[in-house]
């Protein structure tokens, strides 16, 4: 065999594509008016899109001011779902047409990044939001209007991904997924999520905690995505209980942006993005009516449980990462304290640790098994990058082990 036709079995061409400017630190909403003036197309005014809590709290008129301080005029749009639904999108979209906007600013958490993004994308782009929506294919063919993004959660690293969420007709997560989406700056400033609820800090972190876990323990990892994922994983196990029961810690508050901005980074940093893990929990939330974050909180121990007997050597690494003592212990066992400590974690944050919890009808599991293995799979390509190979059975054993909360060592 030729050298030209040899390749390593864990090498791969991969693509990293991100934000044009990424602006990070306490303060740093500060710079959105020089950003806005920088970025503004023209005379036309800038769209400001967030929702009516985020709007309650003052940050979006206090961006609406830094950025009419520069002479652009501010336009403020609030009416959004609770989830970015296609209806929602539709109706934002039909505004960021109308008003020949020359910018698009997103203040808010993961749902307002969503948003802003598909507004962004539909006043450059002709016919319905539905068009859009496919997860592996790009459908976005003109260029975006610009794009700010602020997040007020430190969770789904939306103001760094090129992933748009949209609840579909039949309830079910989709997304539109393009490098045109990725935010031209993303502005990441902790003393944004200072005011956060407990209960929301809580979910978005185990939500940051998910994304990071999964592409450590995707078979698509590299170095490179490690060096984003495990760091995140470490700031989580570190800062996450500190910042839920100490809202206003800010040095918790710091770290959790930072781990939250990574585990956005990891997932394009990865070929998939994600595994088994959102799988479900994207299923999950809008089928049965449970927050996004609260779901990967309930959904990640058991996710490293399923996947552990494939990929127990990087669970083991994981351990070390969170902290954890496990010098002396054999490599499966580290790994089974890794899942253990997650499952604590949640426990300690107060969130649902069973499907039962959660009022997720038991007689459901097996054709919500069937449905993650025969159709969901495929959208994050899980025959590929899962380090555990889904079968009904497997899934089924899986989603009853949720239900119960049993996990291994228990």
């Amino acid at each position: 065999m030729s050298i030209e036709n040899y390749v390593l079995p864990a090498a791969r061409t991969s693509y990293f594509m991100n934000v044009g400017t990424l602006v990070y630190g306490a303060g740093a909403s500060r710079a959105v008016g020089s950003e806005a003036k920088r970025l503004a197309v023209g005379k036309d005014p800038v769209l400001l899109v967030t929702d009516k809590g985020v709007a309650k709290t003052g940050l979006p008129s206090k961006i609406q001011e830094t950025i009419g301080k520069e002479g652009l005029r501010v336009e403020v749009y609030d009416e959004l779902a609770a989830e970015p639904t296609l209806e929602s999108a539709r109706k934002l979209s039909k505004k960021s047409r109308e008003g020949k906007y020359s910018l698009v600013v997103g203040v808010g958490g993961g749902a307002v990044m969503d948003s802003a993004k598909t507004a962004a994308t539909m006043a450059t782009n002709p016919g319905d939001v539905n068009d859009y929506m496919a997860y592996a294919e790009d459908r976005v063919k003109e260029k975006t209007l610009p794009k700010i993004l602020i997040p007020t959660t430190s969770g789904t690293g939306s103001e760094v991904s090129m992933y748009a969420v949209i609840i579909d007709t039949k309830g079910v997560k989709n997304f539109m997924t393009s490098p045109k989406v990725l935010a031209d700056t993303a502005i990441v400033d902790p003393l944004n999520v200072i005011t956060c609820p407990a209960r929301q800090t809580a979910a978005s972190g185990m939500d940051a905690m998910a994304h990071s876990m999964e592409n450590v323990l995707s078979l698509g990892y590299s170095p490179f995505s490690d060096m984003f994922g495990l760091q995140s994983i470490k700031l989580v196990a570190h800062n996450l209980r500190t910042a839920y029961y100490w809202g206003d810690n800010l040095e918790a508050r710091y770290n959790m942006s930072l781990a939250a901005l990574l585990g956005g980074l990891v997932m394009g940093a990865t070929p998939a993005g994600a595994n088994i893990g959102h799988c479900i929990s994207e299923a999950l939330g809008p089928m049965y009516k449970v927050p996004h974050g609260v779901a990967c909180a309930l959904v990640t121990p058991y996710m490293m449980d399923y996947n552990m007997p494939a990929c127990i050597d990087r669970l083991a690494m994981v351990a070390e990462y969170m902290g954890l003592d496990v010098h002396g212990l054999s490599k499966r066992d580290a790994a089974i304290t890794a899942v253990q400590a997650t499952r604590d974690l949640v426990h300690d944050l107060e969130l649902p640790a069973s499907l039962k919890e959660v009022d997720f009808p038991k007689g459901d599991i097996p054709k919500f098994a069937k449905y993650l293995v025969e159709e969901r799979q495929s959208y994050y390509y899980l025959q590929t990058y899962n380090p555990r190979k889904l079968t009904i059975e497997n899934v089924t054993e899986l989603l009853e082990k949720m239900y119960e909360g049993r996990i291994t060592g228990e």
